[in-house]
């Protein structure tokens, strides 16, 4: 993502994947306090349910963890729900697909800061932005419950976050949401925690959305950014992984899912297509290659677009290897395209984006990085 950049995800993934962007005022809200990483909640008062939301929230089993290294924070969510990767820097949790808390998610999203070379200085200038972006999409806005936050840290700072509720309709569709904002430890991101769902959901799902913002930890000495300035490792961002014997890295790493737009293959060929598009920026000459995974049957392919605007085609989805072609390249911002190669292709994916200054060979990726015949499912 872009320094201080947001992202705007399709119409057709609204449904699951939409982060409620909004700002409100602030005078009579409710001090909540956070001592030694333990959040205390006191969430949104939308229905009775929450009034007992903290037994809820605690007997909640988070089986699983997310911690992408350089995200700068982990979180637990549930055995059975699944995460994505829409965008760098942004992982959003649900149900497993074809469950209905398929449609309720959890998302998280870094901003970068102004000390960072962002646009946001504050929590405020924030949610400033999600009220426009929210406002300018929405039929109809209400808005309530405004919060203040305070995470007290373990050496004893406090983090100073803002939270509220809405209900919104876009597009005839009707959405509950809750989101929060907190600046990171470190000074250079603010991070959104958004459950979003729709009204007659919301309070079913609520209490895994408590626990999982309950789990919610600050990795104090991380330094992620949410933007490519100081790229960190992870599973959606830059990479500063070590080099393999043969000198190869991984320069840059995603997951996420390609939808099927298009009805018809007609739709497909006048570009009804969803696509992932990321920026990767080369350290100086060398030679660039691909893996990218797919489930079984579909033809999810990569391609890279140089600084000049010329285009490569990093893996076709026809190919059978994991693995793409290998190209001398120099330095400079290059953007990653993920895409599908059939109309009706549906699948999630898992790329990973390799770098060496010295020439390497389709078997020295075998050798560092695996089998070239695989599949996520």
């Amino acid at each position: 993502m872009r320094p201080g950049g947001r992202t705007s995800l399709s119409l057709q993934l609204s449904r699951r994947e939409l982060t409620l962007r909004l700002r409100t005022g602030y005078g009579n809200v409710e001090s909540v306090s956070k001592e030694a990483i333990v959040r205390t909640l006191a969430l949104v008062a939308v229905c009775v349910l929450v009034a007992c939301a903290p037994a809820f929230a605690q007997d909640m089993k988070l089986g699983n963890v997310f911690q992408g290294q350089g995200f700068g924070y982990l979180i637990r969510y549930p055995s059975d729900w699944i995460y994505q990767n829409p965008s760098p820097y942004t992982v959003v949790f649900s149900g497993a697909r074809g469950t209905p808390a398929y449609y309720s998610t959890v998302t998280i999203q870094n901003l970068a800061s102004t000390a960072l070379g962002g646009k946001y200085a504050s929590v405020d200038d924030v949610l400033s932005e999600f009220k426009c972006e929210l406002a300018s999409g929405s039929e109809e806005i209400r808005i309530y419950d405004p919060k203040l936050w305070t995470w007290t840290l373990s050496d004893g700072r406090k983090l100073a976050g803002k939270g509220f509720t809405a209900e919104f309709t876009q597009q005839g569709t009707s959405y509950r949401a809750w989101e929060v904002v907190f600046p990171h430890p470190n000074g250079n991101v603010f991070c959104t925690f958004a459950y979003t769902s729709s009204p007659e959901e919301f309070a079913t799902y609520l209490p895994i959305a408590q626990a999982m913002f309950e789990s919610w930890t600050f990795l104090e000495g991380a330094t992620s950014s949410g933007a490519p300035a100081t790229p960190p490792s992870g599973t959606a961002g830059p990479s500063t992984g070590t080099a393999t014997a043969s000198g190869i890295r991984v320069l840059f790493e995603a997951s996420g899912h390609i939808y099927q737009l298009a009805g018809t293959e007609t739709e497909f060929n006048l570009g009804k297509q969803d696509k992932r598009t990321y920026t990767v920026t080369i350290p100086s000459a060398g030679y660039l290659s691909c893996a990218l995974v797919d489930e079984a049957g579909q033809w999810i392919g990569v391609w890279y677009v140089d600084p000049s605007g010329k285009k490569a085609e990093g893996r076709a989805g026809t190919q059978a290897s994991i693995y793409g072609g290998i190209y001398p390249v120099e330095a400079g911002t290059y953007t990653v395209v993920v895409g599908p190669m059939k109309a009706f292709d549906d699948s999630e994916f898992a790329l990973q984006v390799y770098f060496s200054t010295t020439p390497f060979t389709l078997q020295d990726l075998i050798a560092a990085f695996g089998d070239q015949y695989r599949t996520l499912k």
